[in-house]
């Protein structure tokens, strides 16, 4: 078992194996969704469930969704020994632990106006009170995650991706563990998923905590908040923590927009975006996260042809799958949500109106990928700021449609204004990195 766990992975069979977790998880992610609306339909507690996921996984996103990883593994690939590396973990994973727990804390103080002013303007009391209480439940997972991306980004250094597949695959299993208690146990409601969500952040911690306690880096609390890696983490991480804010900001103005249509519009947006973003975490983020070392390495060893030749063979490769995706959404898609939506409280209306929503997200595909590429590229090269920069626009864009065009398109306007403002952001991007690329890779260094 821990020598399956400590393998090392070169760029193909780490693709294989994050694309096999991803594609697992997605399955999983897909019987989770089937049961959620089984049970609950698209009602108004399943609604209140939705919305009170936004406000945990924005601070999630910003602790923990890339920002630490993508951040501590060229340093630690620059660490010259074994020690320096553990000296750079346990620092790190002090910091920011003891910071995410004050965040969540003061969090927890807010929530009541977040919910009831920003989130779900337009719910009624009932909705809005039950979003409050999950949000709360809710945010206990922020502090757990933040380990696991600190861990995972040592086992991705060390190209040991077993472990971190694992630990994703096994995430839906818990939340599904959660629906089921609520089908046996119909007063447990909502609270089933919700608690399951908090379950499957102590396993996926328990998870990679194995798998560094494998590779003998014990952890320790070390506050020694002067340390000049430290500084370097937090420098590269900020941007990229404020960049998936930003993404997961959107989320919510999706969800605020979408509250004044009523919340089976809510819940169909949640839906159909879920739909899609499994094949988008299938292409981009499973063939990012294998390729991200690679090019760190190659960017650490400033071998830029070589940085050239696997960022532009895996761009093509996962650009080239999202349009027969794209072309089975929109043949089979409507027969597929009712196989696999389509049962108990979610009847053939509800599946209408996931599928033409689902429609348009998809045509974003190809956007939703290439970004995901373009932004692991850049950070690379250390740059975390053009992304930032980048999402900010797109989120300040949509925002602007939204409010301009929204009333006119209705449901619609919610991935419309998503998809058009992903590929005036992916073009962007593009031309950043092709200048880097040709007219000089570490300026911004």
């Amino acid at each position: 078992m821990r020598r399956w766990g400590l393998r090392q992975y070169g760029i193909s069979d780490a693709a294989v194996i994050m694309a096999a977790a991803f594609a697992l998880s997605a399955v999983l992610g897909m019987f989770r969704q089937m049961l959620i609306v089984a049970t609950f339909g698209d009602g108004s507690a399943v609604a209140a469930y939705y919305a009170a996921a936004r406000l945990p996984e924005t601070i999630i996103n910003f602790v923990a969704g890339g920002a630490l990883t993508t951040a501590l593994v060229p340093l630690l690939l620059a660490e010259p020994t074994h020690a320096d590396q553990e000296r750079l973990l346990n620092t790190v994973s002090t910091m920011v632990l003891s910071g995410v727990a004050l965040f969540a804390l003061v969090a927890q103080l807010g929530v009541s106006w977040f919910v009831t002013m920003v989130l779900l303007p337009g719910g009624d009391a009932a909705t809005q009170q039950l979003t409050i209480t999950l949000t709360r439940i809710l945010l206990l997972q922020p502090v757990l995650l933040a380990l696991v991306s600190i861990v995972s980004a040592l086992l991705t250094a060390q190209r040991r991706f077993t472990l971190i597949a694992t630990a994703y695959v096994s995430y839906n299993l818990m939340i599904i563990a959660g629906i089921l208690l609520a089908r046996w146990w119909p007063a447990v409601g909502v609270y089933g998923p919700t608690i399951g969500l908090v379950l499957a952040a102590v396993i996926k911690i328990i998870i990679v905590l194995i798998g560094l306690r494998w590779v003998e880096m014990p952890l320790r609390w070390r506050w020694q908040p002067h340390l000049p890696q430290l500084h370097t983490v937090l420098w590269l991480a900020a941007p990229t923590a404020l960049s998936v804010t930003v993404n997961y900001a959107g989320t919510i103005v999706d969800t605020s927009f979408a509250s004044q249509l009523g919340v089976a519009t809510v819940a169909a947006i949640y839906s159909a975006w879920l739909l899609t973003d499994m094949p988008a975490r299938l292409l981009g983020s499973a063939i990012g996260q294998s390729v991200f070392p690679h090019l760190a390495a190659a960017i650490v060893e400033r071998d830029f042809p070589h940085a050239r030749r696997i960022f532009g063979r895996t761009t093509a490769l996962a650009v080239g799958l999202t349009l027969p995706v794209i072309g089975l959404t929109w043949w089979l898609g409507r027969w597929g949500i009712q196989i696999v939506l389509e049962r108990g409280a979610f009847d053939a209306a509800a599946g209408d109106r996931v599928f033409v929503i689902w429609q348009w997200y998809v045509l974003g595909l190809p956007a939703f990928v290439l970004t995901e590429l373009l932004s692991r590229m850049l950070n690379a090269m250390r740059d975390t700021r053009t992304p930032l920069l980048t999402n900010t626009a797109q989120l300040g864009a949509k925002w602007a449609l939204l409010m301009n065009w929204g009333p006119v398109a209705a449901g619609l306007a919610v991935p419309i204004a998503h998809v058009v403002t992903c590929y005036a952001e992916t073009v962007v991007l593009a031309m950043v990195v092709w200048r880097r690329f040709y007219r000089g890779i570490d300026e911004n260094r």
